[in-house]
């Protein structure tokens, strides 16, 4: 009985040593060299080189070259890509001078998608009348892992 009870033991404890080596596998991040200002939900993050972290769930940390988190989003909505040319890479939506994060792509075929802020909204609204209709232009900025 003794014998049977440590065996079961062992076998719990080797599955969660290797449920837990499991999630960490699963953590995905990038480094980002940003060369301008940008708004990331409701943070604005100065130009810089960032780490790019996907937390539990829809969470995404920008973090600071000191490890110092900037932004925390919540990124909902998964989107899919079959460009394998595209690779790890974030998409900020560009009206004039200001910036807004949009797609952030930890893995080439998976992307997160961050809703549109109260603020990008008006933003995008006086833009589209000052500029006659016009769309935001999209701007690409490649990842390293």
């Amino acid at each position: 009985m003794k014998n049977q009870i440590n065996k079961t033991i062992v076998i719990m404890s080797l599955f969660m040593m290797f449920a837990i080596v499991s999630v960490q596998a699963q953590t995905t991040s990038g480094e980002v060299n940003i060369p301008f200002e940008f708004t990331a939900g409701k943070s604005h993050v100065k130009a810089g080189t960032y780490v790019i972290t996907q937390r539990a769930g829809n969470l995404l940390a920008i973090n600071n070259q000191e490890g110092k988190t900037v932004a925390l989003v919540n990124a909902p909505l998964t989107i899919g890509s079959r460009d394998a040319k595209s690779g790890v890479r974030l998409v900020f939506n560009q009206y004039d001078t200001e910036y807004f994060l949009s797609q952030v792509w930890l893995r080439v075929d998976t992307g997160k998608q961050l809703f549109t802020t109260d603020a990008e909204s008006r933003t995008a609204r006086e833009y589209k009348l000052a500029k006659r209709n016009a769309s935001p232009r999209r701007v690409d900025i490649a990842m390293t892992r």
